[in-house]
């Protein structure tokens, strides 16, 4: 099976475009994490012969799309800031971007970098939630589908930001200018 997109390699990809696919990649994670915490998607272990992994399998397809999304929006974040002259969006749609992504960026670090060990700042962290729940970076709490928290960040909040840069960057809006842009000539 093959997974992703396959293009020739003398194409370059531009950092808008570079941009879509982070933002399409990151909003794709989680609204599949949300069609399985919301029972629209099922995991299925059929005929799995070790009973543990069938159980656990479904919270750790949630997990590895948390960060996924999580990872995808980091890099998001870092093209949009570094390529700002040539991503075509509003400086203040820009800004309330890069703000509510940026949130995500503990949340990678520790997950990415917490434990190669000397990396004090960088270790899991326990936060008290007003839910009477304890959680690090490196764990995935579901409370509900508007609701899903890795550490103390709700990525629902975070993919509402993303979702909008979607609209206004994404492929659809690449295809949208470049139809405009040809039309003109």
């Amino acid at each position: 099976m093959t997974v992703g997109t396959t293009r020739p390699s003398n194409i370059p990809l531009t950092p808008p475009k570079a941009f879509a696919l982070m933002i399409e990649t990151a909003c794709e994670d989680f609204e599949i994490l949300q069609s399985l915490v919301q029972g629209g998607l099922k995991v299925s272990a059929e005929g799995s012969p070790i009973a543990s992994r069938a159980v656990r399998a479904p919270a750790r397809i949630m997990m590895a799309l948390a960060k996924s999304f999580v990872f995808n929006v980091r890099r998001a974040n870092r093209i949009c800031d570094s390529h700002k002259a040539v991503i075509a969006i509003d400086r203040l749609e820009r800004t309330r971007f890069i703000k509510a992504s940026g949130r995500v960026t503990a949340i990678r670090d520790v997950n990415e970098h917490g434990f190669d060990g000397g990396a004090g700042d960088l270790s899991p962290t326990e936060h008290f939630l007003a839910d009477g729940v304890w959680i690090d970076e490196t764990g995935l709490v579901v409370l509900a589908p508007e609701k899903i928290l890795i550490g103390p960040l709700n990525l629902y909040e975070i993919y509402l930001s993303v979702r909008r840069m979607r609209e206004l960057a994404g492929f659809v809006a690449l295809a949208e200018r470049h139809l405009s842009i040809k039309q003109k000539c």
